[in-house]
């Protein structure tokens, strides 16, 4: 697995420090300045791009105007996507809500918004498919895709094996799995392996509260058996795919995260790049 790395404001910086080899670039920024301004930083320091984030594009959002920008954004940054060395656009899967994955609607969680969001996603699936990229979508449980089946829904109603989904265990935990999530990480890499786009690692802990709290947490601090999860996740995850550890808030958490992930790594059986 190639591993690419999140970090916030010293994400190139930290990558380099560790033998991260990929970081994202976001598609704005790509259509903005240009594919050559955008990759200058990462090549001064021998690192490559591991995915482009459009998260900002929602097909279910209600705010029409600023979803129009983030189309034509979108839609400009496809083309662009091969001369960056990565195919992988990542968008948000569809939320009612305009904040997109601050906040959830109960519409996300009727039918229609899978028939609303395939109607908004097909167009530019389709323009990637002509271009050799992959829109990737994010799932959450706040939006549309809050389940591996909904994705799988959604992906045969838009027809194109350019839709694919990215593979966030924790993105789908609800209570029960802040106890035991591993039957729940299962079920996730089995029902979703053939469609991965990106492999996303991060952890989500419990926190104290009247109700229930549950907040990211550094790899170490979080429920998750990464090396079980690794092992699942490894057979299926495409060649030309990244394993990217993000939301880490501080340098020195990425460096014990990426220690953490590494060691699990090395017990599953599976090789990253720089370990």
């Amino acid at each position: 697995m190639r591993l690419g790395l999140e970090a916030g404001a010293q994400t190139l910086d930290v990558a380099a420090e560790q033998n991260v080899a990929g970081v994202p670039i976001s598609a704005e920024q790509l259509v903005t300045t240009g594919v050559q301004a955008t990759l200058a930083p990462l090549r001064e320091r021998g690192l490559e791009v591991c995915q482009i984030g459009a998260f900002g594009f929602n097909p279910l959002s209600l705010d029409r105007e600023g979803q129009a920008r983030q189309r034509q954004i979108l839609e400009a940054a496809i083309p662009l996507a091969g001369e960056t060395g990565c195919r992988y656009i990542v968008i948000c899967g569809g939320n009612y809500d305009p904040s997109g994955f601050g906040r959830a609607h109960p519409r996300n969680y009727r039918e229609e918004a899978l028939d609303e969001t395939a109607r908004g996603l097909a167009p530019v699936v389709h323009l990637a498919e002509r271009h050799g990229a992959m829109i990737s979508i994010e799932p959450y449980l706040k939006t549309a895709i809050s389940t591996p089946e909904r994705f799988l829904a959604l992906k045969e109603k838009v027809g194109s094996d350019a839709l694919r989904v990215n593979l966030d265990v924790t993105s789908f935990y609800g209570y029960w799995d802040m106890w035991d999530p591993l039957s729940s990480v299962q079920h996730t890499c089995a029902t979703l392996a053939g469609h991965y786009g990106l492999g996303h690692v991060k952890d989500v802990a419990l926190q104290d509260g009247f109700h229930i709290h549950i907040s990211l947490a550094p790899l170490s601090q979080g429920v998750t058996d990464w090396a079980a999860t690794l092992r699942l996740m490894a057979p299926h995850l495409p060649e030309d795919s990244w394993l990217i550890l993000e939301h880490v808030q501080t340098a020195e958490e990425a460096r014990t995260s990426l220690a953490y992930l590494r060691t699990a790594a090395r017990e599953a059986g599976v090789e990253l790049n720089g370990s």
